[in-house]
């Protein structure tokens, strides 16, 4: 644990980029950076923030027996803050999304969610005979310093945190992840190498598909997919002749992207097939599908590594589809009481 984030505050991160660049059709860097200046032109002064009006060890939130006070909440929030506004500064939470919400709604909602499921976990322990250990402890509190000291001293002031909020946040996240592992131990996870079999390949794109002004995809005539198919076959002749495929790649493919470390379902079946059968150093011939012709070269029979990664991808899918079936379960059996005028004082 120590020298990372606590996972479920990592999740409510990751859960926010997910969804802010999903919404707003972000889909690399360059556009990110573009959102990035659009965001900061679309306020001219940077919003003042509020200073609380509630006590900061007033219970915002009641998750069973538990009562969530202001403070802990603004842990996340803090954390949120720091993540976010350093790259896209403050006005990023009043960024409109497409659904119609700005992205310190989508925020807030996400806070809230996940410290709702974290309390239940932390209540439902005691089903597991899940408990922290001495070691563990002496972890957490290791852990709860160096977070501590991360948090800007106004800003502990201000909201009233100290080392017992920060400390019950990281012991609650340790708890969580303890039950979440016991919860999910019957978890099938045999899954042969076969199955999830990666291979790595350089590959040289002839594309048999263009797009229109919206983006929608019009497929080559006839008679430009037959020069396209040639166009191909003189690429194979004279790749065969060079010494480094990846830089000829590079010049002559439609594809910008070389390099592929691919499994079964991540290409057409005439590719993989044609990706599995090469032996390190050999070229394929000309493979067609849908969206054009490829020639590919083998890097890497079987990439050990992205194999076990791949299997490692399965495992936790499986393991967030039993556990998410669980939680559906031990939400209902908790009553959850939001106090809606503290809860309004949270605001990025």
């Amino acid at each position: 644990m120590r020298n990372r984030r606590m996972k479920y505050l990592g999740i409510i991160a990751v859960l926010l980029m997910l969804t802010f660049t999903a919404c707003s059709g972000k889909k690399d860097n360059k556009t990110i950076d573009n959102t990035n200046k659009e965001l900061m032109q679309s306020n001219e002064t940077d919003s003042k923030e509020v200073e609380p009006t509630v006590k900061t060890d007033a219970t915002i939130l009641t998750v069973g027996d538990i009562k969530v006070p202001y403070n802990e909440v603004m842990v996340y929030v803090l954390l949120l803050k720091e993540l976010y506004e350093p790259n896209f500064t403050n006005v990023i939470w009043d960024y409109k999304l497409d659904t119609g919400a700005t992205f310190g709604e989508m925020a807030r909602e996400e806070v809230l969610n996940q410290i709702i499921q974290l309390k239940i976990m932390t209540m439902e322990a005691q089903n597991f005979d899940t408990v922290l250990t001495d070691d563990e402890l002496i972890e957490i509190e290791n852990y709860a310093n160096e977070y501590l000291t991360g948090i800007k001293e106004e800003d502990r002031e201000k909201y009233g945190i100290d080392y017992d909020t920060v400390f019950k946040i990281c012991k609650d996240n340790f708890l969580s992840e303890k039950v979440f592992d016991v919860a999910t131990m019957d978890v099938d996870t045999s899954i042969s190498d076969e199955e999830v079999k990666q291979v790595t390949v350089y590959q040289i794109e002839v594309s048999t598909a263009s797009k229109d002004k919206n983006g929608d995809v019009i497929a080559l005539s006839d008679e430009e997919k037959e020069a396209a198919h040639n166009k191909a076959k003189k690429l194979l002749k004279k790749v065969k002749k060079e010494e480094d495929f990846y830089s000829f790649a590079l010049s002559n493919s439609d594809d910008s992207q070389v390099e592929y470390t691919i499994g079964r379902g991540d290409k057409s079946d005439e590719y993989i097939d044609a990706a599995f059968a090469l032996e390190e150093g050999k070229i394929s011939k000309v493979i067609e599908d849908e969206s054009g012709y490829y020639i590919l070269y083998c890097v890497d029979s079987f990439n050990e590594d992205a194999t076990a990664q791949k299997k490692e991808e399965i495992i936790s899918e499986r393991q967030d589809e039993a556990f998410q079936k669980l939680y559906k379960e031990w939400l209902g059996n908790y009553k959850v009481k939001i106090k809606q005028e503290i809860w309004d004082e949270i605001q990025f």
